[in-house]
């Protein structure tokens, strides 16, 4: 059962949002005309999803986002179900806390699918994640209250020592040594060198009563004065709830981005029909006013498709372990991608190799296309780097028209969206995964000039690729 919270001063929304939303029997809609009232049940009853109007008598959506986010540190899943919103007061909701920002139109009735569709999928979102949470709160407590198991043992397996915590979890005798038949533990052991004495290992075992955990140990060999082993000694702790929780977070975030994936797919595919009703009526009306709202409604569509496609690149960030990337090789993939005709590409980075996300391909493509798109005059595009006491610099220039002072840094905000300013919002937050900055430091008039600074150790200059 989902239990939703409904604000409106509105009489007949209430009604037939609440009639529309328990048509679903696995819905409970209880609804409110003001914040106020609201709040005082919020207080004593706990609900699954909050929906609100925007302007509500006296305290308005916002200030009850607000109350139940800062103030009480509510995490409910809050909607905002609005008649009427400006960009402005749809962003700072979404910074606020609220999960979803919905208009409700002309024609409200045909809005109710996607708000109970948004209920839907917030609360199961928000049901996931407090899941997560306490399976992750639970492991903290075991493993904050155990104790770390020690042995030590000689070469031929011997056991010399284990203290009473090892022994009363895996039921030892006198002298058995349960990981004495590993062979992944015996491999590790037998690296270990005067020069190179410990090491650590992650590994499922068999205990002698049956039972499959998982263990981390941490390893070092003790050597007499030639260098010969003559015990080890072994410090590990069960670590089986943790990569319990592990692998359920793989597959809940898989189970999340198979769904986001789908969700999307399914709002591109409205979206295409949309753009070809307007494209036609566009075409066909005779009335220049209402062609020219037209235009704007195709204008806001093709804003709507370029944020949803945002939200899948947004997605892969992280998916993949950063790893060593030729520059010049990523540089060039990305220039392949456009159409660059009577622009002349310099690329200075043929040895260049940089410790990166993946997704840094798409850094450089941002960085062209918004030549492209934004250049006006652009006659030729360089990169190349420079090394200093702080680290290495990736400088990215043209000669078009460059990037307005009081802009340099909105280019990067995600509410800043002029065509590319998703895209370089992207870029930040791709280059963020291994600490790597970008900043924008052109003139304008000459060109724009965006400069990423890679920290100490995340880049080398080798012919052969460099290991992971």
């Amino acid at each position: 059962m989902i239990s939703v919270l409904y604000v409106d001063p509105d009489a007949r929304m209430r009604e037939e949002v609440c009639t529309f939303l328990q048509t679903d029997p696995a819905i409970r809609v209880e609804a409110f005309v003001s914040a106020h009232d609201a709040l005082d049940l919020v207080r004593e009853h706990r609900f699954d999803a909050i929906v609100s109007e925007s302007h509500l008598p006296v305290t308005d959506g916002q200030t009850f986002l607000e109350v139940l986010r800062q103030g009480r540190k509510e995490t409910t899943p809050f909607i905002f179900f609005a008649k009427k919103s400006s960009h402005s007061e749809a962003i700072r909701a979404l910074n606020s806390g609220a999960t979803y920002y919905l208009l409700k139109g002309n024609n409200p009735e045909k809005v109710f699918p996607v708000l109970r569709h948004y209920i839907m999928r917030a609360v199961e979102q928000h049901r996931i994640k407090e899941e997560l949470e306490k399976s992750e709160n639970r492991y903290r407590c075991v493993v904050e209250d155990q104790s770390d198991f020690i042995v030590r043992f000689q070469p031929d397996k011997k056991l010399v020592f284990a203290n009473g915590a090892y022994r009363r979890h895996v039921s030892l005798g006198e002298d058995e040594l349960p990981f004495g038949q590993n062979d992944l533990f015996l491999q590790n052991l037998q690296h270990l060198s005067p020069e190179h004495p410990t090491s650590t290992l992650e590994t499922s075992w068999i205990l002698p009563d049956g039972r499959v955990e998982w263990q981390n140990w941490g390893n070092r060999a003790i050597f007499d004065e030639k260098g010969h082993v003559i015990e080890y000694q072994s410090v590990g702790r069960d670590i089986t709830e943790q990569k319990t929780t592990e692998f359920a977070l793989r597959e809940a975030l898989r189970n999340l981005g198979i769904m986001n994936s789908i969700t999307r797919h399914d709002i591109l595919n409205q979206l295409t029909g949309i753009f070809g009703y307007l494209e036609y009526c566009l075409h066909t009306s005779p009335d220049p006013k209402i062609r020219e709202s037209l235009s704007k409604a195709l204008q806001a569509a093709e804003t709507m498709k370029a944020q949803i496609l945002f939200t899948r690149d947004y997605q892969e960030i992280g998916n993949s372990a950063p790893r060593w990337q030729n520059m010049d090789q990523v540089f060039s993939r990305a220039v392949g991608t456009l159409n660059l005709a009577g622009i002349r590409v310099e690329c200075g980075l043929e040895d260049l190799w940089v410790y990166a996300d993946p997704l840094i391909e798409k850094v450089f493509f941002n960085l062209l296309e918004n030549s492209l798109r934004h250049g006006e005059r652009v006659s030729i595009v360089r990169v190349y780097s420079r090394e200093s006491n702080e680290g290495l610099t990736i400088v990215y220039e043209d000669d078009g028209a460059g990037v307005p002072p009081d802009a340099k840094e909105k280019i990067f905000r995600r509410e800043y969206f002029q065509n590319t300013g998703l895209g370089l919002y992207l870029s930040r937050e791709i280059l963020a995964i291994t600490r790597m900055e970008i900043r924008e430091t052109g003139t304008v008039g000459e060109g724009a000039r965006f400069e990423i600074n890679v920290p100490k150790g995340g880049y080398g200059r080798r012919v052969q690729e460099l290991p992971v």
